[in-house]
C-alpha cells in the first residue's frame, strides 16, 4: 500500500476517489459475471432469436463490439440490454469491498466512487450503512446532486427505462464524452488527489475507452492508482501508470487494506479518549487495560465498528460514523475494562453491541452495552435498552446491560415494569427475569458490581 494512499486514509478529508468497474462485482454475495461472459451469451441468444447470423459480430466477446454490430443492423441496442441479467443486477447484493466502501463515504475518507456498472450493489451498500447524506447521480440531468458525498453510475444503471441510454457502444461513449455530461463529471470526480481505479479487468472496450479518459483527466500532481490482482493488466498502460502504482490485490482484499488503515486511527483516538478520562478524573488504575481492549474492539472490522456505535449509542440507524461522541464511546468501553479487571476475563466485541467476557476456564457470559448520550433518562434509556435486547435472538439474548450517559444516573426506586409479561415471558407460569441494568460508575464505586454483568 503506497505512503501517500495510506496518508489520505487517515486524514478523513475526502481526497480519495474510487472508480470501479465489474471486477468489483464478481465477490460474493454480488456474484456477477465479466462482460466478456455476458457477451457471449447475449451472442448466443441473438442469433438464436433470428437477430444475428452466426459468426456476424467477429468479437462476440466484447460487449461494446456486439452492441455496436446491433445497433448497426436494428438501429437500437435494445435486443442487447434485454438480454442481460437485469433482474440481477438490480438485485444484486454488496459484498465486503462495497460495504466498506459506502463506510468510507461516511467517514468522510472517500468523496466520490465513479460506478462503471450497471448493477445496484454499490446502492444496496448505502443502505446497509444508512448512508442518506450520500447523493447517488443515476446519470445526465442530475449533475446538481453532486456534493461531498456522491455515488456516480458514469453508465447509467440498470434502473434506466431507455435501452438506448447505457452507454455501451464505444461510439456513443465517444460521443456523450465530447463537451457531455460524462466529461463534466468525470473532471470534477478526477480532482481528488488521490484516484484509485479498481475492478478493471474487462476486455470491453467500452471500459477501456472510459478508464482511459477517466485517466488522462488526472492532473499533474494527482496520484493515480490501479488495484488488480494480475501481474500484467492493459489498464496500466492504459492508464500511463508507473509500475509502483499497481496494488496487486483483490477488491476485497484490497478494501481491507484500506479499511486496516482508517481502523488504526480510530483505535488510536479511542484509546487517547480513553486515558483523557482516565486522566481527568483521577482513575489512574483503570487505564491499565485499554490499549489491548481498545484493540480487539477495533479488530471487529469498519462496517460492524460503525454498527456496534450505533448500537452503543442507542441510534435508530444501521452505521454511525466517528465523530464528537467518542468520549460517550469511550467511558462505555473503560466499563468494559473495568469488567475485565474484576471478572478476570476479556471483553470481545460483536456489532449488534453485545461484549461478550470470556474467562480462563473457558466460560463465557454477554451483556449488552448503551449510553444514554447524557441526554437522556433513566426511564427512557431502560425502555430503548429492552427494545434492543428483545431484538436480539432468544439464545443469543445477554441478561444483562452496562450503561452509562444517563442523565440523572440510576434512580433509587425503579417503578413496576409496565408490562408483567411483554418480551421477557420465558412461561406462562414463571415469566423470563427482567435484564439486570448496571451503570459503569456503580462498579466504578463497588467492583463487585461487576459479577451482576458476568454471573
Amino acid at each position: 500500500m503506497p505512503a501517500e494512499l495510506l496518508h489520505a486514509i487517515a486524514e478523513r478529508s475526502g481526497r480519495i476517489a474510487l472508480v470501479v468497474g465489474a471486477g468489483c462485482s464478481l465477490e460474493a454475495p454480488t456474484g456477477l459475471k465479466l462482460a466478456t461472459t455476458y457477451s457471449l451469451e447475449v451472442n448466443r441468444q441473438l442469433v438464436h432469436d433470428g437477430l444475428l447470423a452466426d459468426g456476424e459480430c467477429q468479437t462476440p466477446e466484447d460487449l461494446s463490439a456486439l452492441t455496436s454490430t446491433v445497433w448497426e443492423k436494428h438501429g437500437a441496442q435494445s435486443p442487447v440490454v434485454e438480454r442481460l441479467p437485469r433482474s440481477e443486477f438490480r438485485q444484486a447484493q454488496p459484498n465486503r469491498g462495497y460495504l466498506i466502501a459506502a463506510a468510507l463515504l461516511r467517514e468522510g475518507v472517500v468523496s466520490a466512487v465513479l460506478n462503471l456498472n450497471f448493477d445496484l450493489a454499490m446502492s444496496a451498500g448505502l443502505g446497509r450503512v444508512s448512508a442518506t447524506e450520500v447523493d447517488v447521480v443515476p446519470g445526465p440531468g442530475a449533475t446538481a446532486q453532486l456534493g461531498s458525498s456522491t455515488l456516480i453510475y458514469l453508465h447509467r444503471n440498470v434502473d434506466e427505462q431507455d435501452s438506448d441510454r447505457w452507454i455501451l457502444r464505444a461510439e456513443a461513449l465517444a460521443e456523450e464524452w465530447q463537451g457531455g455530461w460524462e466529461e463534466v463529471v468525470t473532471q470534477r470526480v478526477m480532482s481528488c488527489p488521490v484516484v484509485i481505479f479498481a475492478g478493471l479487468g474487462s476486455p470491453a472496450a467500452v471500459l477501456t475507452d472510459a478508464v482511459t479518459r477517466v485517466r488522462n483527466a488526472v492532473t499533474a500532481g494527482h496520484h493515480a492508482y490501479l488495484v488488480d490482482p494480475a501481474t500484467d493488466t492493459q489498464f496500466q498502460e492504459a492508464l500511463q501508470l508507473p509500475t509502483d502504482a499497481h496494488i496487486h490485490l483483490g477488491w476485497g482484499a484490497f478494501m481491507d487494506a484500506v479499511a486496516g488503515r482508517l481502523l488504526e486511527e480510530f483505535r488510536h483516538s479511542m484509546q487517547e479518549a480513553c486515558l483523557e478520562l482516565c486522566a481527568e478524573h483521577g482513575w489512574e488504575d483503570d487505564g491499565a487495560h485499554v490499549a489491548a481492549t481498545c484493540a480487539r474492539l477495533h479488530s471487529i472490522g469498519l462496517v460492524e465498528l460503525g454498527a456496534l456505535r450505533a448500537s452503543w449509542l442507542l441510534d435508530a440507524s444501521l452505521y454511525v460514523p466517528e465523530d464528537e461522541r467518542r468520549p460517550l464511546l469511550a467511558d462505555l468501553l473503560l466499563g468494559a475494562c473495568l469488567i475485565e479487571v474484576h471478572s478476570d476475563g476479556e471483553a470481545h466485541f460483536r456489532e449488534n453491541g453485545v461484549v461478550q467476557v470470556r474467562r480462563a476456564e473457558k466460560t463465557t457470559t454477554a451483556f449488552l452495552v448503551a449510553s444514554g448520550r447524557g441526554t437522556l433518562r433513566w426511564t427512557a434509556v431502560e425502555a430503548r435498552v429492552l427494545k434492543a435486547l428483545s431484538d436480539i435472538q432468544r439464545i443469543d439474548r445477554p441478561g444483562a446491560a452496562l450503561l452509562s450517559g444517563v442523565l440523572g444516573g440510576h434512580p433509587d426506586d425503579i417503578a413496576a415494569p409496565e408490562d408483567v409479561i411483554g418480551d421477557w415471558a420465558g412461561d406462562i407460569a414463571q415469566g423470563e427475569p427482567r435484564p439486570d441494568l448496571v451503570m459503569v460508575d456503580e462498579i466504578r464505586d463497588d467492583p463487585s458490581q461487576a459479577q451482576r454483568l458476568v454471573a
